[in-house]
């Protein structure tokens, strides 16, 4: 932990003693301490927790904001900055040996004194086992109603096995089969954020094998399907993208496109954004749907052979931002037998697309709505669009390169258009 974070740290360790207050350290900030890692957020308990968050939060200036009001789990964050925070929980029970008891898995179930933690006493409160787990890499759920009394656990157990990179223990998973029907009990959009989170991890593919052998898959998406050897070829892909396109590896390697991982992962699963029970954002939805159309798209013109420069101009424009993603899910959506001709296609694509299209699109128009007005005394009309787009297209494919000659195409739509009218 770095100087600023112990330091706060320190601070409220003296607030809570001089308000006669013990506070535990719990959750990831306790695997954090295991595996001796930095960590930015930490998750404290005891009683009165949440009261303690307020007023140290007021004593240093520092914002805070309810996360749970529900009496008795009062929760309250402290925003350290805009990297770190401080949740503060109410002590689940009598005493932290049955607060530990009341949560999901043993290597979530371990915890010290915070006094404790920041002198790095090994004196860990773990009667789980949790120590043990963690040295596994195992996820192992706790005795008891815990995927009944929160069914959403079950999912936070592939998306902690996933982050962790731990195996999901035979018991658990047997547990999960047996619950998995309660998860659409849970909020979707808490649903979402769990998927979300698992989606994002880089290799996800033996555990989405294992969310489908325990049936969990099919009460996820209930009208879905999913390929899971495209989805093999997604994951590889995304991560490997260097040795595909190693002259564009730059544009898959964007802060934005990363961004797009979880939901070209999520693409794959067939009708995912129909009929199921998730909360996709509009831009998520319009995502998926616009990559996934991009590579039908792509296929179409792919199939048909060698495309005419005109044909790679409507594609092109068509895709436009979601060239890459859409890439990704055509390179993919095959049996591999012509992944060699589909690569080639697709960096033909690709150099027209930076070397000549986005270039042209960016320069300054050569004809505007008010030059045509101006030009043709024309009234504001559908036929403006028309006008526009053409000229546009003309410009990006280098068939005019003037405003006389933006001009004189105008001239021609507008007489084309006429002679339609009249007949």
């Amino acid at each position: 932990m770095d100087y600023l974070t112990k330091s706060i740290l320190l601070e409220l360790l003296n607030f809570s003693t001089s308000q006669n207050k013990k506070l535990f350290v719990v959750g990831g900030a306790m695997r954090d301490y295991l595996s001796r890692k930095s960590c930015s957020d930490f998750d404290l308990t005891g009683k009165n927790a949440a009261e303690v968050g307020v007023n140290f939060s007021r004593a240093l200036d520092f914002t805070c904001f309810p996360l749970d009001k529900t009496p008795g789990r009062n929760t309250a964050r402290v925003i350290l900055d805009q990297n770190q925070h401080l949740d503060f929980t109410d002590l689940q029970g009598r005493n932290i040996e049955e607060d530990l008891s009341q949560r999901d898995f043993t290597i979530n179930a371990m915890s010290l004194p915070l006094s404790e933690f920041l002198s790095g006493k090994k004196g860990i409160i773990d009667p789980y086992k949790g120590q043990e787990d963690f040295s596994n890499k195992k996820i192992r759920v706790l005795q008891g109603p815990i995927f009944s009394s929160d069914p959403l656990r079950m999912l936070r157990a592939f998306r902690f096995a996933a982050t962790l990179e731990f195996e999901i223990d035979a018991d658990t998973l047997t547990s999960i089969s047996l619950h998995k029907e309660k998860l659409s009990a849970s909020a979707p959009e808490r649903i979402w954020h769990e998927l979300t989170l698992f989606f994002k991890v880089s290799k996800t593919l033996p555990l989405l094998k294992s969310m489908h052998d325990c049936g969990l898959f099919d009460c996820l998406f209930p009208a879905s399907s999913i390929d899971l050897a495209q989805y093999e070829k997604v994951e590889s892909l995304l991560n490997d993208t260097i040795n595909t396109f190693p002259e564009y590896v730059d544009k898959f390697n964007t802060n934005a496109f990363l961004d797009k991982h979880y939901l070209l992962k999520l693409s794959v699963l067939k009708n995912a954004t129909q009929g199921c029970n998730l909360r996709l954002s509009n831009a998520e939805s319009q995502l998926v749907e616009q990559a996934l159309n991009g590579a039908k798209s792509l296929t179409q013109v792919y199939l048909k052979g060698s495309p005419e420069l005109n044909e790679t101009y409507e594609l092109t424009l068509s895709i436009h931002e979601e060239l890459p993603a859409s890439i990704v899910l055509f390179i993919t959506d095959s049996d591999g037998s012509d992944i060699s001709e589909r690569t080639l296609f697709c960096n033909h694509i690709f150099k027209y697309y930076y070397d000549q299209f986005l270039p042209a699109m960016s320069e300054k128009p050569l004809l505007n709505g008010e030059d045509i007005i101006n030009q043709f005394q024309l009234s504001p009309s559908p036929l403006f669009g028309r006008i526009l787009n053409d000229i546009q297209k003309a410009q990006v494919l280098g068939i005019i390169t003037t405003p006389e000659d933006a001009v004189t195409l105008a001239g021609d739509i507008i007489q084309s258009q006429t002679k339609e009218s009249n007949g």
